[in-house]
């Protein structure tokens, strides 16, 4: 086993049958929207997996990914790191319902174009101008960024809006049920909802308010709530 303390179970199954069922381990804090996500698949599937509590940058995450990202998972003899892989992974080998990508092409492009949004405009402000200042940098002892707020809030203002008008009411983000797009995007907007600023840019916004009101009644996200590292 690796180093580091096994931290849980899913709890879909008992755990004896889960160890004995489930090779999969995840790699990363469960604080981590990233690790969320790949969790939710999971849990989706009815799958059982364990996870080791590694913090980013950890020399126990860089045995896991070259830049000590989380999360990471090893599936049996099969390593993989870096979210999107992940997930598109446990969808088709475990591919028993739910399908968490749409099988039309036009609807897999859009719910590809989402992710591609997020990763490259959505998560980079929102984290490094909202949450870790304004929440991460207090949960660890430091004080809040109110400059790194302030220079990122343009950004932030501009890619929830864009996602606000492609939601356009709908109670998912790609067709007719959930898809991975939703499963990316959901555990930041948690985090945002915690923030002042968040609760202020979210209340103009009434697709994506709806959206992610409609998100914390899946049972995936609900099962994979973080809990705050003790100080």
């Amino acid at each position: 086993l690796p180093r580091g303390t096994l931290f849980m179970l899913n709890t879909k199954k008992r755990p004896e049958e889960t160890a004995a069922m489930s090779d999969l381990t995840i790699y990363g804090t469960t604080i981590s929207p990233f690790t969320r996500t790949v969790r939710m698949c999971l849990e989706e599937k009815e799958e059982g997996y364990r996870i080791y509590e590694y913090m980013p940058g950890s020399d126990e995450q860089k045995q896991e990914h070259p830049f000590g990202k989380v999360p990471a998972i090893r599936d049996a003899d099969l390593h993989l790191y870096e979210t999107l892989a992940i997930c598109v992974y446990i969808d088709e080998e475990y591919a028993s319902d739910p399908q968490l990508q749409p099988r039309d092409a036009v609807e897999k492009a859009d719910m590809f174009q989402r992710i591609s949004l997020y990763l490259d405009e959505g998560y980079p402000n929102l984290f490094s101008g909202l949450i870790r200042p304004r929440l991460m940098n207090p949960m660890f002892g430091k004080p809040a960024d109110e400059g790194a707020i302030k220079a990122h809030l343009p950004k932030i203002e501009k890619y929830l809006a864009v996602v606000d008008k492609g939601l356009r009411g709908q109670r998912w983000m790609v067709g007719e049920s959930m898809t991975l797009a939703d499963m990316f995007l959901a555990p930041t907007i948690y985090y945002v909802k915690r923030t002042p600023e968040g609760q202020k840019l979210l209340s103009g916004l009434e697709n994506l308010s709806a959206w992610y009101t409609n998100m914390t009644t899946v049972p995936s996200f609900k099962a994979t709530e973080p809990k705050p590292p003790q100080r």
